[in-house]
């Protein structure tokens, strides 16, 4: 399955650079003085934290699956940093990947690279140049030792294929609102490692889980490590966007520093999927314009969007802060022929079918139900099972109550309590 995908080098550069604001009679870059509450300054965080000169002179860029050039292009579908002798590279996703590692110099260089946030079934392209390590007690991580050629390059390729590793049943794990409630978080991640054991067992593939925002309560750094954490312990790869309680500090793009982009696309087992920062209550004005793009489904049978703030026109009015902008995005991904929007922000399970819009129906789940405050009474927390099958997807609620607390028999919802299977 490939879709064709333009990421030249022109519109790297634009995004780099962000757009000019006046300012009495002058410009300013966009961003030159940062504030990363600000849609656009965070796309120009996500896009600088896909790239990376080592201290070895290789340079590392993240780069779409089908590229050829390493020093053509790049993408914000992860994050590189360097860590001691190590450079550590967070893949945002749970679909086919690309990381280029491109050597100036006049000597061969091996350089140690983790990778993480991989599908423990995804397959790497064999390459001589690539050296496979061993790894003990963390599923969703490879070691590799890299060696790129004097004035040479070297691809690391890889992900969840069509071919090798999805079967005509497979399964997403959808959730958003974790904020205040990382123990809780921590009960759902032991549960979703048992939902993998289910799938498998059911001749099924659990391909990942898609997080539509409000991972943290305050936006601190020291929230975000306890997020990363727990993921570190995960069965699977998480997807992640960002929502309004990701991006509250200003100064530094923590949410960018720890897990990479928020606008981002990928395919996966037959499925496209969109995953839209509207964490400031409204979209970039870059990625506005990207969203033929990012809703584009190509070859794949099914297309989600992902994102914080529900752009349904009954909800739109708790989050985000121009209505047309919410409207503009449902419109184009129905337009698109999209299935399904994922949203959070409410922190209840609720679900929409034919929402009429652009001459077409779009589906709305919101899964808020990973550990925020839901109210007086006892909440219901836990994750959407989407299940694809035959064109179809089934989308049914896994509970995972708190200490003590008896389950739910039914959902307050139309979606139904999961089977066990």
């Amino acid at each position: 399955m490939t879709r064709a995908r333009n990421h030249t080098t022109s519109r790297i550069a634009a995004l780099a650079l962000g757009l000019t604001t006046s300012l009495t009679g002058c410009t300013e870059t966009e961003c030159a003085t940062p504030d990363y509450t600000r849609a656009e300054c965070r796309v120009v965080a996500e896009n600088s934290f896909a790239r990376l000169k080592s201290s070895s002179g290789v340079e590392l860029r993240f780069q779409d699956p089908d590229a050829t050039d390493p020093s053509a292009s790049y993408a914000a579908e992860g994050i590189i940093v360097e860590r001691g002798s190590a450079v550590h590279a967070r893949v945002a996703h749970m679909g086919e990947f690309a990381l280029s590692l491109r050597n100036t110099g006049n000597q061969a260089r091996t350089l140690e690279l983790e990778l993480s946030n991989v599908h423990p079934l995804a397959t790497l392209v064999a390459s001589p140049q690539i050296i496979e390590q061993p790894v003990v007690g963390a599923e969703t991580t490879r070691q590799l030792l890299v060696t790129v050629p004097a004035r040479g390059h070297t691809w690391v390729r890889g992900g969840l294929t069509q071919a090798n590793a999805c079967p005509p049943v497979f399964r997403l794990a959808v959730l958003a609102d974790i904020q205040t409630n990382p123990t809780q978080f921590a009960l759902i991640i032991e549960r979703i490692q048992k939902e993998a054991n289910l799938a498998e067992a059911a001749g099924e593939l659990l391909a990942g889980v898609l997080v539509a925002g409000d991972l943290t309560e305050s936006s601190s750094e020291d929230e975000f490590r306890v997020f990363q954490d727990l993921l570190d312990t995960a069965a699977v790869p998480f997807a992640l966007t960002p929502g309004n309680h990701d991006v509250y500090e200003s100064h530094l793009p923590f949410y960018n520093q720890n897990f990479g982009p928020g606008n981002y696309a990928f395919d996966v087992c037959g499925a496209h999927i969109a995953m839209l920062d509207t964490g400031s209550g409204a979209i970039a004005e870059s990625v506005l314009g990207r969203l033929p793009e990012l809703f584009d489904p190509g070859d794949s049978e099914h297309s989600l969007a992902v994102m914080h703030h529900p752009p349904y026109a009954g909800l739109t009015g708790g989050g985000w802060s121009r209505e047309d902008l919410a409207m503009i995005t449902l419109g184009e991904f129905a337009h698109q022929g999209g299935d399904l929007v994922i949203a959070g922000h409410a922190h209840m399970l609720r679900e929409f079918t034919d929402i009429s819009v652009a001459g077409g129906t779009v589906r709305e789940i919101i899964a808020g139900t990973a550990g925020a405050w839901q109210g007086a009474g006892q909440p219901i927390y836990g994750y959407v099972r989407l299940t694809f099958e035959a064109g179809e997807i089934d989308a049914c609620f896994v509970e995972v109550p708190p200490p003590g607390a008896l389950p739910h028999v039914n959902t307050p919802t139309t979606i139904p309590v999961c089977d066990e299977a």
